[in-house]
């Protein structure tokens, strides 16, 4: 009597035969396997990193009271000041997986690289999930305490910079991403507004991302001609230090209010700029959750296992940072 035959591997279990064999596995392949990857994520490896210690992870923004003209008599008797009371803000730990499958078959074979091909799987997952953080702190997504949980982004945090006509800024809080306004193209004097806010404010922004096409535009504005009086001197190049020039890539914009370092982000949404100060922004993963590698029960001749995170972005002062939203590059 035969032996009954086994259940079909699990749902993309990564297998070495079948329709969508594995690649790499020893032909005439060379030996080393080449990785093109666009895994740069310049918001994630700018922020600090603090744990957080609950779910819904809650901190406390302190305003000062104005400056005002202060002159009191000789002796005087105390009069108490109106007390400015802080507001207490919050975001919720997401939880970011990939998973991954592979054939114990897979695993035992001599394969390209010389990597065990689970373990390799597992970097690439990790890799991955890395973009989708990237992804989540610079959208405009509103945080969620339902299961599945969801993180706000930045964006929903800026309260300050520029939306088109018609449309309204985020209340500042997480919860609300406001309301797209009429597309426009923007201009270095809206760059320079978003930053007096921040520097009126305490802020000191440093870091500006956009996207490759709003990229390539500013890169356009740096050129001065008509309607731009920006000139050479606002303009200039992180490379070794000589004559300021106009260059075709703009990798520093000096502004009135400080420096910005330009950097494209292959991951953020198209249509806006994030001015980010990065004294006030953090990632807050909760302890042992961050960029762990799981491996599953064994339900058969596979290998199951991959890679979490659950954390969520602390933005400690929103006023520090600003959001361009709706141009139209």
């Amino acid at each position: 009597m035969a032996v009954p035959a086994m259940g079909s591997p699990p749902s993309n279990t990564y297998l070495e035969t079948g329709a969508s064999p594995a690649i790499g596995v020893k032909e005439d392949l060379r030996d080393l396997i080449y990785r093109i990857d666009p895994d740069t994520t310049p918001l994630l490896s700018a922020m600090d990193s603090n744990p957080a210690h609950q779910i819904n992870t809650e901190w406390i923004v302190q305003a000062l009271g104005a400056a005002a003209d202060n002159a009191q008599p000789e002796g005087f008797t105390a009069t108490m000041h109106v007390v400015t009371r802080p507001t207490r803000l919050g975001n919720y730990c997401q939880i970011l997986a990939r998973t991954v499958g592979v054939s114990d078959t897979l695993r035992a074979v001599d394969f390209a690289g010389g990597q065990d091909e689970f373990n390799r799987q597992s970097i690439l997952k990790g890799m991955e999930i890395k973009r989708d953080l990237e992804l989540a702190i610079t959208s405009p997504f509103v945080k969620t305490g339902t299961d599945p949980r969801h993180m706000a982004g930045l964006p929903t945090y800026c309260t300050q910079g520029k939306r088109g006509a018609t449309g309204s800024m985020p209340t500042g809080d997480g919860t609300n991403a406001g309301t797209a306004g009429t597309a426009y193209d923007f201009t270095l004097a809206d760059v320079n507004t978003a930053m007096q806010s921040c520097w009126q404010s305490g802020g000191n922004p440093t870091l500006g991302l956009m996207s490759g096409n709003i990229k390539n535009y500013f890169s356009t504005l740096s050129q001065g001609g008509t309607g731009n009086p920006i000139v050479a001197q606002n303009i200039v190049s992180a490379s070794p230090t000589g004559d300021l020039t106009i260059q075709g890539a703009v990798d520093v914009y000096r502004t009135n209010f400080g420096t910005l370092q330009l950097a494209p982000d292959r991951f953020m949404p198209a249509h806006q700029i994030l001015l980010i100060d990065r004294d006030y922004v953090e990632l807050a993963p909760l302890p042992g959750r961050d960029m762990i590698q799981e491996s599953y029960a064994k339900t058969g001749d596979n290998s199951q296992g991959g890679v979490v995170f659950e954390g969520t972005l602390r933005v400690s002062a929103p006023l520090a940072h600003a959001c361009i939203f709706d141009t139209n590059q």
